[in-house]
C-alpha cells in the first residue's frame, strides 16, 4: 500500500476507534444519560413540543431516531475503512456491535439499563443507512492513483 493511500485509510481507522470509544461509553455506562426535568432532553421535547411542525416528535421517537443517528458513523467509518467491495462489513460490524451492547445491558448492566430489541433494530438500521453511505462517497470519490512509480521487487 502506498503513501497516499495509507494515509486514507489511517484517517477513517482512528475516527472509527474514537467514536466506537464514544459509543461504548454512551451506552455501556451504568447510568442512562439525564432525561429528569431540567435536562438538556426535557428542554428539547418541550421545544418540539411547542412547535407544531414536531410536535409530534415524543421522547420514544427522539430516542430511536437517536438510535439510528449514533450507528450512522459507525457503519460509514466502518464501512470506509474496509473498501468498496467489503462495504457491506459496516452494516454486519454494527449489528454485532449493538448485539454486544444490547447483551451486556441485558446481563451485566440490567439493574440499571435495558436491552431492548427496538434499539437493536434502530442501531442496526443506522449502521445499514452508515455503510450505504460509505458506498456511495467511496463511488463518488473513486480512489486516488498515485504518480509513484510501482516497485516490482520482492523483498
Amino acid at each position: 500500500m502506498t503513501g497516499t493511500r495509507r494515509q486514507l485509510r489511517t484517517v477513517p481507522l482512528a475516527l472509527l476507534i474514537l467514536y466506537t470509544v464514544f459509543i461504548g461509553l454512551v451506552t455501556l455506562t451504568p447510568n442512562q444519560m439525564d432525561t429528569g426535568p431540567g435536562s438538556f432532553i426535557a428542554g428539547l421535547l418541550e421545544f418540539l413540543a411547542s412547535h407544531r411542525v414536531t410536535a409530534w416528535i415524543s421522547f420514544d421517537i427522539l430516542e430511536k431516531l437517536a438510535n439510528v443517528g449514533m450507528f450512522i458513523p459507525f457503519g460509514l467509518l466502518v464501512a470506509l475503512q474496509c473498501g468498496r467491495s467489503r462495504w457491506w462489513v459496516g452494516w454486519v460490524a454494527g449489528i454485532a456491535f449493538t448485539c454486544l451492547i444490547e447483551g451486556t445491558q441485558a446481563t451485566l448492566l440490567s439493574p440499571t439499563r435495558f436491552a431492548t430489541i427496538s434499539d437493536l433494530v434502530t442501531n442496526s438500521l443506522g449502521a445499514g443507512i452508515g455503510a450505504v453511505a460509505g458506498l456511495i462517497v467511496m463511488k463518488i470519490w473513486p480512489p486516488r492513483m498515485d504518480r509513484v512509480p510501482v516497485d516490482h521487487e520482492v523483498r
